[in-house]
């Protein structure tokens, strides 16, 4: 294991490369989410063009419905693709979802934590009856929200005689996510914070 780096967050968005999967962390309204880091990603974007074409996966609303969170995500050419379990807090990218100007999907909160427990286990996706009939099963909508999305990102299995969904992998390059303290090893400690998600 190499050493652990102390960053500013403008060094640390530069290391985010094009076409990355950003896990966004955080509960809404701005409740434990990283906005010196989402800002940081901003401003290298504004300035020099990149990260161009990532993809954000949040399971939680991410924002505060002006200009925090989500929404310092949503410039045309920065962000391809965004798979959140709640919308509401960015109007902006919400706007681009209507547009087809990103990929927009909608899984349920819930099983995005589950699923990225997993993938950060190594395991091939989560398996659970959490969305059979409903809007994410790919016998219906399959999670899509607009027309440019097109990814097929659950599947129907059966097991022993019974039908699940499998939430496709969907391996994260960089997790933006907001601690009050981080030590030498990489640990971070939430003590501070006002909630634990």
């Amino acid at each position: 294991m190499g050493k652990t780096q102390f960053l500013s967050a403008d060094e640390a968005a530069a290391l985010i490369e094009d076409k990355s999967v950003v896990g966004l962390v955080g509960g809404g309204g701005g409740l434990v989410e990283a906005s010196l880091l989402h800002e940081a990603v901003e401003r290298r974007f504004l300035k020099t063009g990149h990260p161009q074409s990532i993809t954000c996966i949040h399971a939680l609303g991410i924002g505060d419905r002006q200009e925090r969170g989500m929404n310092r995500f949503a410039h045309k050419g920065m962000t391809s693709k965004v798979i959140g379990g709640h919308w509401v807090w960015s109007p902006r990218m919400q706007q681009m979802a209507r547009d087809n100007d990103i990929e927009a999907y909608v899984l349920p909160g819930g099983v995005i934590m589950q699923l990225m427990r997993e993938v950060a286990a190594g395991r091939p996706g989560l398996i659970t009856h959490v969305g059979l009939g409903t809007f994410v099963d790919p016998r219906f909508d399959g999670g899509r929200m607009n027309d440019a999305a097109k990814a097929n990102l659950t599947e129907v299995i059966t097991i022993d005689g019974k039908d699940y969904l499998r939430y496709l992998p969907i391996p994260v390059s960089v997790a933006l996510l907001r601690g009050s303290y981080a030590d030498e090893d990489g640990n971070i400690s939430l003590e501070e914070e006002p909630a634990n998600l």
